[in-house]
C-alpha cells in the first residue's frame, strides 16, 4: 500500500508541470500572434486592442514558465475575457482568422488552467 501511495504522489507534481508549461507556451504563441495583427492590419483601435492582450499574455505566459504567484488565476481568467471580445469581434468589428485562432487557444487554455487553479487550492 506505501508503495502505491508513494508513486501516486510523484506522478501529480510533473502532470502539473506539463499543464503549466503547456499553458504558458500557448499564452506566448497566443501573445505573438495577437501582435502580429499590428503589421498585418494597421492601428485601428480593434488590432491595438488585440496587441494590448498579446503583451499580457505575454506576461501571463512568462509567469506561468516562472511560477510566479498570481499567474494561474490571470491564465484563468483573462483568455475568458480575450476569447469573449475575440468573438465579439469576429463577429461586429472584423472577420479574420487570428481571431479565430485566439479562441481556439483560449478553449484549450482556460482548461488547461482551471485544472491547476483546483489543483492549487485543493493541494492534489
Amino acid at each position: 500500500m506505501k508503495a502505491a501511495a508513494q508513486s501516486a504522489a510523484p506522478r501529480s507534481a510533473p502532470a502539473a508541470d506539463r499543464l503549466r508549461r503547456v499553458a504558458g507556451w500557448l499564452l506566448l504563441l497566443s501573445a505573438i500572434t495577437h501582435v502580429l495583427q499590428v503589421p498585418v492590419y494597421g492601428t485601428e483601435g480593434n488590432v491595438l486592442g488585440a496587441a494590448g492582450f498579446g503583451v499580457v499574455y505575454a506576461l501571463v505566459g512568462t509567469g506561468l514558465l516562472r511560477r510566479w504567484p498570481g499567474a494561474v488565476p490571470a491564465a484563468t481568467v483573462l483568455p475568458v475575457i480575450g476569447g469573449t471580445l475575440g468573438v465579439i469581434r469576429f463577429l461586429f468589428l472584423h472577420t479574420n482568422p487570428f481571431s479565430v485562432w485566439h479562441v481556439a487557444l483560449d478553449l484549450v487554455i482556460v482548461p488547461l488552467a482551471t485544472i491547476l487553479l483546483i489543483r492549487s487550492r485543493t493541494g492534489s
